[in-house]
């Protein structure tokens, strides 16, 4: 009995036994938050009727807050999921007659009976604006009352202990997991062009961003109406100026990450990072599971010094090879006398010598921030520890909260996001951590928790349930990257799938050790990409390498992202809202595909292959490709699109990641083949940088975002942005089947970069990659004449070339393909730079290039399969060998480029005559491996 007495007098200590603290928030050296948002409403948008019982705010011309109260009083505190309404108001009309009120913007026109409750009869809005895809919106009662029917769905809390499951939010609105509600919020747009976000049950915060007393909204109700028709990109804009940033995390979050539930220690962090080195893999962010601590308790808070008796030095060591740390966090058990800093938290908080524990506590802002501040700063100051993985999943109750909106997801993301500016660190903060419902996508990355089993299904269900997740802007989902030793194909495509992901991270939830390493056959998870058959292996590395080479460009997303509220996964839908194929994907892997940022398409295969013969697997996958031009990254294809209905089935090899670039655009890279090591390479600054100029189009531009990748200068504008523009000039019009496509006589591309951080280069070197480009007669940087090197792969082969150089290169890493390079070394990064390409003749055009990089490939892999059993047409004969000239065919090009351009000429154009006499070829041949190098060439240049 006096023990419970103790408990009970402790928990009421530390304000356990409240449902919000009566003590205030400390404010640190600032508020948490790393933006001064504004709850309350500018008064010049503000209507309120005459009988003072509702309250609209025009947020924007197509966006309104109205709420209904019956004691004249609204809620101006901020909430979970609104965070600002102090916007410009926008051009509005507003007039009340015959008991009518009514609202008029640009956009849309909002009419409200005076006086009654909100109700179907008494509040309506129409549309003003004619075409947008919104027409009309009528309040309905109840909970699901205003959700559009064709809502198109948003998050939930994670895929934990879940398999394919509805995002249907009142689908799923009875499921519980870890004692949890999954979160499940609705999209903030619907096919219909409208959305309602009802923030009536959200709780309120002061302004110390902490819990405000009473915690719960006090209006009535308190909707926002998003009525941007099918604006998909205008709703989210708009949601992220009230609901808040995504905030920019540190480059490194962009690259590679290693995780895995074992038991690590000291040496093991060296033999991992040395496995990656050694093969040439890329590596940035290594994830300690939760085994990094004593085993008294599932929490813990203290490095288990039989793994690592010198816990910083190990960490240390980690840091010296570039990588970035975060640990695996359990805080339910809070904080115990075994941890190291349990004394320095106790003294403190002023309890008695006798205390053996500090409860979890997430009421009481005085101990949630000493825990922050002095058991996590301790890893963080002394241990080198970066950011947390904070592995919630003991209920939505616990720490002293009431659950549902107040739960403890959402709040330790909220806390640890915002410690190192509370602090007045300008370090930015990053979690991986599970989705806690509206608002959460303020603090990034997300974790979708153990994935509950490695099928094809569930990995088909992953893209759909990230695309979604931008819906209420949390498309950097992190998932599980792991596989079967059963089926390598699986983990193949899984970590191919990670790899144009929103977070790229292997682990696995503990399959990958246990009991099943003493089976026979051995059927233990696989979680290190090289511990597949050697054709896998050669996928894995291939995919991660794709994810490295485009570290700026997704690192550009992320400041997309705080900019606008875009994931870098989106929807179809987002730039096809018309199409009725933009919305055919579903959660059963039809149409996996979704643009990666502005100007990529990834269609990652979510579906089992064929296995033919001896020789490998082959999978069939239908692409629905929107209207424009695009240029096939496998193939080099060239597509010009003009109706809403056109898919492209193709069957793609192990090694494939189906993708499409825009046509026409800049993308931006990391040269990765001039680095002698990729470990740490994500946080490194961009010494040598590369762009890749898409066929398609006579011009084009991209602006790359740069800044130090780690700090919150960039809120201060300590920033650069690097514009590259392009134009083909003296075009001539080359015939295609759709439409004409313009090849320029002379290519014009520019380069210059305005603004500065600490740490930016005062010089640098610059790739720029041309595939199916024309070789140049002639090249020039700034007016200096460059020289064609027909080694020039070799010369910047893991190191920054000595000179300027072009030359033409066959490139498989990095989806690069066939086609021109330049590079320029030693670039002053403060003055312009101009680059000229001036076109050989004859001129190679578009459709000339288009295909021909796909044919090359194909035919290199075929005739390697046919190699196996010395069965390639004319290997052993003076017979045809129209594969073997074929697949020699990229090199001779490389040649031709710099040497003999007619020649380079009709070699191009006898390709798809090649292509099909080696297609003839192979077909009366009667190994097993035929069939494999048979559907290898079948659609080669499609």
């Amino acid at each position: 009995m006096a023990s419970r007495v103790a408990t009970v007098a402790l928990l009421a200590m530390l304000g356990l036994c409240a449902a919000a603290s009566t003590r205030p928030a400390p404010k640190g050296q600032f508020r948490p938050s790393l933006i001064d948002y504004n709850p309350l409403p500018n008064p010049e948008a503000v209507v309120m009727p005459s009988t003072k019982t509702a309250r609209f705010t025009v947020l924007t011309d197509r966006l309104i807050r109205m709420e209904y109260s019956n004691v004249g009083s609204f809620e101006d505190r901020a909430t979970l999921a609104v965070m600002q309404r102090n916007l410009p108001a926008p051009a509005f009309t507003q007039s009340e007659s015959g008991g009518v009120l009514t609202i008029t913007t640009d956009a849309v026109k909002l009419t409200y009976t005076v006086g009654q409750p909100f109700s179907s009869t008494s509040l309506s809005v129409t549309a003003v604006a004619q075409n947008t895809g919104f027409t009309q919106w009528t309040y309905q009662p109840g909970p699901a009352g205003n959700v559009a029917p064709d809502n198109l769905l948003g998050t939930i809390k994670s895929l934990d202990e879940l398999g394919v499951i509805s995002l249907n939010c009142t689908e799923n609105n009875s499921t519980i997991v870890h004692s949890e509600v999954l979160h499940c919020e609705w999209a903030l747009m619907s096919r219909s062009g409208w959305a309602i976000y009802d923030d009536t049950p959200n709780v309120c915060l002061d302004e110390n961003d902490w819990w405000s007393t009473p915690l719960h909204n006090t209006d009535v109700a308190d909707l926002y109406g998003f009525f941007h028709g099918l604006d998909y990109k205008g709703a989210i804009y708009d949601y992220q100026l009230i609901g808040g940033k995504t905030i920019m995390v540190p480059r490194y979050a962009s690259g590679v990450w290693w995780s895995r539930w074992f038991d690590i220690n000291n040496y093991d962090l060296t033999k991992i990072v040395d496995d990656y080195d050694s093969r040439g893999l890329p590596l940035d962010t290594f994830v300690i599971d939760m085994d990094w601590h004593t085993k008294d308790n599932w929490s813990g808070f203290t490095f288990d010094t039989h793994l690592f008796p010198f816990p910083a030095d190990s960490m240390a060591w980690l840091k010296a090879n570039g990588l970035h740390i975060t640990l695996n966090l359990h805080d339910a058990s809070g904080v115990n006398n075994w941890d190291a800093m349990f004394p320095a938290l106790v003294r403190y908080l002023g309890l008695p010598n006798s205390t053996t524990v500090v409860p979890f506590n997430l009421v009481n802002s005085t101990v949630a921030y000493a825990v922050e501040d002095i058991v996590l700063g301790d890893l963080i100051n002394n241990k080198h520890i970066d950011f947390w993985w904070i592995d919630w999943q003991q209920g939505g109750a616990m720490g002293g909260l009431e659950g549902y909106k107040q739960n403890p997801t959402i709040w330790t993301d909220h806390i640890r996001c915002t410690d190192r500016h509370r602090n007045g660190d300008p370090t930015r903060a990053m979690v991986l951590a599970r989705w806690g419902g509206m608002g959460n996508h303020r603090y990034q990355v997300g974790f979708s928790g153990d994935v509950s089993e490695l099928s094809w299904a569930n990995l088909a269900f992953q893209p759909y349930f990230s695309w979604t997740g931008s819906n209420v802007l949390y498309g950097f989902w992190s998932h599980d990257i792991e596989g079967p030793a059963t089926d390598p194909e699986l983990y193949t495509r899984w970590l191919q799938w990670g790899a144009v992901s929103g977070v790229m991270r292997s682990h696995d939830r503990g399959m990958s050790g246990g009991g099943c390493a003493n089976d026979n056959p051995y059927d233990c998870s696989v979680v290190e990409p090289w511990n597949v058959p050697n054709t896998n292996f050669e996928a894995h590395r291939l995919a991660l390498l794709t994810r490295e080479t485009l570290l700026p460009y997704i690192y550009n997303a992320h400041r997309q992202a705080f900019d606008t509220g875009l994931s870098i996964i989106r929807p179809m839908y987002y730039d096809s809202p018309a199409a009725d194929m933009a919305y055919a994907g579903d959660e059963n892997g039809n149409y996996a595909q979704y643009m990666f940022g502005d100007d990529i398409l990834f269609a990652p295969v979510v579906s089992a292959g064929t296995q033919l013969g001896p020789s490998g697997i082959i999978t069939e996958k239908t692409v629905w490709i929107p209207q424009g031009v695009w240029y096939d990254a496998n193939s080099g294809a060239l597509l010009t699109i003009t109706d809403d209905y056109t898919a492209v089935t193709k069957n793609y090899a192990l090694n494939e990641i189906p993708a499409y670039y825009r046509g026409g655009a800049v993308i931006p890279f990391v040269p990765l083949a001039s680095f002698a090591s990729l470990i740490g390479l994500a946080m490194q600054q961009y010494t040598f940088l590369g762009f890749k100029i898409v066929p398609g189009a006579d011009s084009g531009e991209t602006v790359l975002y740069e800044d130090d990748g780690a700090t919150t200068g960039y809120l201060a504008g300590q920033y650069v942005t690097t514009t590259v523009q392009y134009v083909k000039s003296g075009s001539q019009d080359v015939s295609t089947t759709v439409q004409d496509v313009k090849s320029g006589s002379q290519i014009t591309v520019t380069i210059s970069s305005n603004g500065t951080y600490p740490g930016f280069p005062s010089s640098r070197a610059y790739q720029l990659r041309l595939p199916n480009g024309a070789p140049p007669s002639a090249v020039t940087v700034n007016g200096q004449s460059v020289a064609f090197n027909r080694f020039g792969a070799v010369a910047n082969k893991r190191t920054v070339p000595p000179t300027n150089q072009w030359y033409y290169d066959l490139s498989l890493q990095g989806m690069h393909g066939l086609g021109v390079v330049v590079d320029m070394v030693g670039v002053s990064t403060s003055q312009p730079i101009k680059i000229v390409l001036e076109l050989a003749t004859p001129t190679v055009s578009d459709s000339d290039m288009s295909g021909v990089y796909g044919a090359v490939m194909r035919a290199i892999w075929a005739k390697y399969n046919l190699d196996q059993d010395r069965s390639t047409p004319g290997s052993s004969s003076d017979g045809n060998a129209y594969l073997s000239v074929l697949a020699s065919t990229g090199e001779a090009l490389a040649y031709l480029a710099g040497n003999d351009v007619a020649t380079f000429y009709s070699t191009v154009q006898g390709v798809p005559t090649l292509l099909k006499n080696a297609i003839s070829d192979i077909s009366t041949d009667h190994s097993p491996r035929t069939p494999y190098s048979q559907a290898l060439l079948a659609n080669a240049m499609a």
